[in-house]
């Protein structure tokens, strides 16, 4: 920690900082919409503008993290804001699609710096036995920052959709005056050189694997899911290569063998598929089958956030090294599996108020995994690697929340799916018409919409929910057991990474 006493305001204000990347693509993609209608982008150009800021984000995060050790955090904090300020600037202003699409990368590029660069100062700006303590506060503002700024920019969304783009410049602008007063200076480290082979080959291999499972819900045998997901698993394993004969990688490969670190990344991903398939699929069914308008869904999801944000903060304070980060993350484990399996259990005229408490759950659940998950990184970051290896936290998270979120689309499909022909033939319809009415409901659960319902008769439209509610009740299911398995490997090495640390003690004494 530097030796100037640091302000009692800079955790929650790296928190506030934290929750623009996720605010960025929320505001984002509900202005995306009219933006579309507004630039004549359609199709191919409307896939590339959604995803622009989203892979840009990924291939760039671990340099991010470098660049806040090699240079002065807090510059290259004010740099990434600047950056985002310009990207979501020039998209903001955009007479034409051109200038749209070329705005869009960057501010993903600038989010996703400073959620990295602010999670990695929250250990210079508090004690290392209050680290635990910290995270939690610094998870509580991030969520409610995010809270607060995706309400007012979907509101601002309903009104135009350049308005709505410029709120993070807006809030941008308004943190920038803040971060000398309320930051310390954080020295940097100029001998580290970057490792420009591992850099780019792990970027390519996130690049490459989110293009490709973006596209699972259209089938797991087409080439475009098959070639640059697969491409991207064989490129991660190239990049592992790499790292183990390089003089300077990105952070020691020695690091994977190490079970407290290994554990933090299987959580972690095990969260981010949990977080995905929750908040993304309740907001489908919301939507699709019960008719909600975008902003009844925002305030339905307001359970799992805010439980996510508040549990954070005791779950923090209860942290400590050793046994007690593995009951904790043991609590968090059990809690998202029960709240899944209590999802599991949805059906079509399904309550939103049976639904808030598995709502609290898995967010209850997220919190006491995900906080001494960060603690574990930033424990684990050996010297002059803190930003990569902290930064290497949002690209598991990354990881996980694209399988949960394709995943979650293409079970949807898959279990919505397998009984649907003999539901279809108990209407007692012709065979032409059972056949169009088929086509119809597979379309839907392929698409996530349900518009294909137009000129049926009620009965047919009912199956059309029921059918998506039990996709969705599968979805849940299978989402539970994974997550209760990969908790499970990730507690066993959690034990395997202690019992390691204690060896390591005792060869020191």
């Amino acid at each position: 920690m530097s030796a100037e006493s640091p302000s009692p305001l800079a955790v929650p204000f790296l928190g506030v900082l934290a929750s623009l990347q996720l605010i960025d693509p929320s505001v984002a993609n509900t202005a995306l919409v009219k933006a579309g209608q507004s630039l004549a982008m359609q199709g191919p150009t409307l896939a590339l503008a959604a995803s622009l800021s989203t892979l840009a984000q990924a291939a760039t995060v671990l340099l991010m993290g470098f660049l806040g050790d090699r240079l002065e955090r807090r510059q290259v904090l004010v740099g990434a804001l600047l950056l985002a300020m310009a990207g979501d600037g020039l998209a903001m202003a955009a007479p034409h699609a051109g200038l749209f699409l070329l705005g869009a990368p960057w501010p993903g590029i600038a989010v996703g710096g400073v959620l990295v660069l602010s999670f990695a100062a929250v250990s210079a700006v508090s004690r290392p036995e209050q680290l635990g303590k910290a995270l939690g506060v610094w998870h509580l503002w991030t969520i409610a920052g995010f809270i607060t700024a995706s309400l007012l920019g979907g509101l601002l969304a309903n009104s135009s959709w350049r308005l709505a783009l410029g709120l993070v410049p807006l809030l941008t602008l308004l943190a920038l005056p803040w971060l000398r007063l309320l930051l310390p200076p954080m020295p940097a480290d100029t001998k580290l050189r970057p490792d420009w082979p591992g850099l780019i080959s792990i970027a390519a291999a996130m690049v490459l694997f989110l293009s490709g499972v973006s596209h699972a819900i259209q089938g797991l045998s087409l080439p475009q899911f098959l070639v640059p997901t697969l491409s991207g698993v064989v490129l991660f394993g190239v990049h592992l290569l790499i790292e183990r004969h390089s003089q300077e990688p990105i952070f020691p490969v020695a690091l994977y063998r190490r079970g407290c670190f290994a554990a933090a990344i299987v959580i972690g991903i095990a969260s981010n598929i949990a977080w995905a398939v929750v908040q993304l699929q309740t907001s489908n069914f919301w939507q699709l089958v019960q008719h909600f308008s975008t902003a009844q869904v925002a305030l339905a999801q307001l359970p799992l956030l805010v439980s996510s944000a508040v549990v954070a903060v005791p779950a923090g304070r209860l942290m400590r090294p050793g046994r007690r980060t593995t009951q904790l993350m043991a609590v968090g484990i059990v809690a998202l599996v029960l709240g899944l399996l209590w999802f599991a259990a949805i059906r079509a005229d399904s309550s939103y108020g049976s639904l808030v408490i598995p709502m609290v759950l898995v967010g209850s659940g997220l919190a006491f995994v995900i906080v001494p998950q960060a603690a574990l990184f930033v424990q684990e970051a050996p010297p002059g690697s803190l930003g990569p290896v902290t930064a290497f936290r949002t690209t598991t998270g990354q990881f996980g929340f694209a399988l949960g979120f394709a995943g979650g689309g293409a079970l949807v499909n898959g279990f919505g799916s397998a009984n649907l022909h003999e539901q279809v033939l108990k209407l007692g319809s012709t065979v032409a018409w059972s056949s169009e009415l088929e086509a119809k409901v597979r379309a839907a659960l392929a698409s996530g919409r349900l518009s294909h319902a137009k000129g049926l008769t009620a009965q047919a439209v009912q199956l059309m929910r029921d059918t998506y509610a039990s996709g969705l009740a599968g979805t849940m299911l299978t989402t539970a057991l994974l997550v209760g398995l990969l908790g499970a490997i990730s507690l066993l090495l959690l034990v395997i990474g202690h019992r390691q640390q204690r060896l390591e003690q005792g060869a020191r004494v």
